[in-house]
């Protein structure tokens, strides 16, 4: 144990090392957690992603591409004739904004019907643009 002024080294005692440093804390090369999603595993492993930590990795390099991806929609998309595309493999997704005057978040669902919603508030067009779902079109072959 290091010198402590004080005498704090006697009234402290030896070091259990019981707190995990970074590199305990690291997982294995490669592991998956069983709780991750069905769906979340096959993503990484389509993406060629072994491991969480690789995620981890990639969130940190991109960080700042990450929290900006979607949120600002292309130059002159928004009009009736080019509305601003919301991807889904779903039949429907809940989109949210924030409201310019007040700030204030609200929420509305587009579909997979083929319409193009106007929000008001915003004053632009919206519309889903339908990713099909791979597993789903082979499974049915």
């Amino acid at each position: 144990m290091a010198n402590l002024p004080f005498g704090l080294d006697k009234i402290l005692g030896e070091p259990d090392n019981l707190i995990p440093t970074d590199r305990d804390r690291k997982t294995k090369p490669g592991y998956i957690p069983e709780f991750a999603p069905d769906d979340l595993k096959k993503e990484m492993e389509a993406l060629g992603i072994d491991g969480i930590e690789e995620l981890d990795e990639l969130e940190e390099k991109n960080m700042e591409g990450y929290n900006n991806l979607g949120l600002v929609p292309p130059e002159g998309a928004g009009t009736f004739a080019s509305p601003i595309l919301i991807p889904s493999r779903m039949d429907n997704r809940v989109v949210g904004y924030s409201d310019p005057t007040t700030h204030a978040m609200f929420w509305f669902t587009i579909h997979n019907d083929d319409n193009t919603y106007y929000i008001k508030d915003l004053g632009l067009f919206f519309k889903m643009l339908h990713i099909p779902d791979e597993d789903a079109a082979h499974a049915h072959h």
